[in-house]
């Protein structure tokens, strides 16, 4: 038996490493483009602040296709014919397969700005290593620049720019930052703190389009221009499937690979995929992809045992998830509703919205520290802490065990994750319970 598997990052590599683990005798490949060892992508910032070299993220050791005897193939996948079961390269070469994992994970979205991308230049992402190399080249300290679009990649790429000594515009066209992970106050602590920072934080700013001028690319803002010397775009990211649009492999809308449950396509037999580019179901039986670096890697696991033929049904378990806004840290677990659904094609829709929903919420007095506890029908479903690290685990057991707000208030401490560096939680007399989520 010959397995592929393209994409060799945590969905690709866990799949290929569970394949062997299973399986002494197949023959495994490994096809990689973007570098040859699997690396963490959440980790850009930290190369191109010159915190990390690129081997520094790498998450395992560079004997790892030795020790497991994977073949190594690097180039880049430009078309797939399942009928013949074969992939072509861009070298010109062709690999044949018996069963296909295709793990290509995702890609900036593009700007939707006419011209944006006609000149080399001006106009930049953060999501691949080549994307790391083209803003590293261009960033200059005194430069000014425009970040445009919040989340996760929005807020690393204000920051790391800010450090190298840029000015610069953060835009978020929606009336407060992140609103799909915060709800309206939280967002603005962390607004507040970025702004203390130095840079320029603007919500409710959408960018009408741009126009090259003098060197500079001047954006059109509600009221104004701006010019910067040059943009970086956080507008989320796309699967990364451009490739398969004429290969008889079925695309959602949005241009993730349809799978059954078994992560299997849904028209081609014997080809999977998992990872950023997989469209999934979710909890509330929407369709769309999970794109966090720990559900690819459950769905490595799970693609890898469909494909030596067990009997697998993906589904996610709880939500959960960690980061940081510049220096505030961040932990949710659970079901937090969200304010500004996601682009139409992902498939939206928020689980049980009937029933009897209540917020507790509160911030400690003159700090960046928040906490949210979303309740439902009297049970803890959903946790969001700001300024303090949280032990996830915790949180899920609560979710997990239907404990009652009074109950979770009492036992907050349990949930600390730095206990020598953390005060202790307490209910502040200005906390809040309202109805509704």
């Amino acid at each position: 038996m010959h397995f592929v598997v393209v994409g060799n990052s945590i969905a690709g590599i866990e799949a290929a490493i569970a394949l062997r683990n299973r399986d002494a005798h197949a023959r495994i490949t490994v096809v990689s483009y973007e570098h040859d060892h699997p690396f963490a992508r959440v980790s850009l910032m930290y190369i191109f602040c010159g915190q990390l070299r690129l081997e520094d993220t790498e998450f395992y050791d560079r004997d790892l296709y030795a020790r497991m005897r994977f073949d190594r193939v690097r180039d880049l996948v430009v078309g797939v014919d399942p009928a013949a079961k074969t992939l072509s390269l861009k070298s010109g070469a062709t690999l044949g397969y018996d069963r296909l994992l295709l793990a290509v994970g995702s890609t900036a979205r593009r700007l939707p700005w006419a011209g944006a991308y006609d000149a080399p230049g001006g106009v930049h992402h953060f999501v691949t290593l080549p994307d790391l190399e083209g803003v590293n080249a261009v960033a200059k300290p005194g430069m000014s620049c425009a970040v445009v679009g919040g989340g996760l990649i929005g807020v690393e790429s204000a920051e790391v720019l800010h450090l190298r000594g840029l000015k610069v515009h953060f835009l978020v066209r929606e009336p407060w930052y992140f609103p799909v992970a915060l709800d309206k106050a939280e967002a603005e602590v962390v607004a507040e703190h970025i702004r203390h920072h130095g840079l320029d934080c603007r919500t409710g700013t959408p960018v009408d389009g741009f126009e090259r001028r003098d060197g500079k690319i001047v954006l059109r803002l509600p009221g104004e221009e701006l010019p910067v010397d040059f943009v970086v775009g956080a507008i989320g990211v796309v699967p990364n499937t451009g490739f398969l649009v004429d290969s008889g492999i079925a695309l959602a809308p949005g241009g993730a690979i349809e799978t059954r449950d078994n992560l299997e396509s849904t028209s081609a037999p014997g080809v999977f995929a998992a990872g950023d580019c997989a469209q999934v179901t979710w909890p509330d039986g929407s369709r769309r992809p999970e794109q966090i670096w720990y559900t690819s890697r459950d769905q490595g696991r799970a693609a890898a045992r469909a494909m030596l033929g067990d009997d697998v049904k993906y589904r996610r378990g709880t939500w959960y998830n960690s980061a940081k806004f510049f220096d505030i840290e961040y932990t949710t677990a659970g079901f937090i509703p969200f304010a500004a659904k996601p682009h139409k094609h992902q498939g939206v829709g928020a689980p049980g919205e009937e029933g009897h929903w209540q917020t507790w919420y509160q911030q400690l007095p003159g700090k960046a520290v928040t906490q949210r506890i979303v309740v439902k029908d009297g049970r803890v479903v959903g946790f969001n802490g700001l300024g303090t690290r949280w032990d996830h685990q915790v949180f899920m057991r609560w979710i997990h065990e239907r404990r009652s707000l009074d109950y979770v208030l009492a036992h907050m401490n349990e949930a600390r994750f730095d206990e020598e560096f953390m005060e202790p939680f307490r209910v502040l007399p200005t906390a809040t319970l309202v109805d509704g989520a």
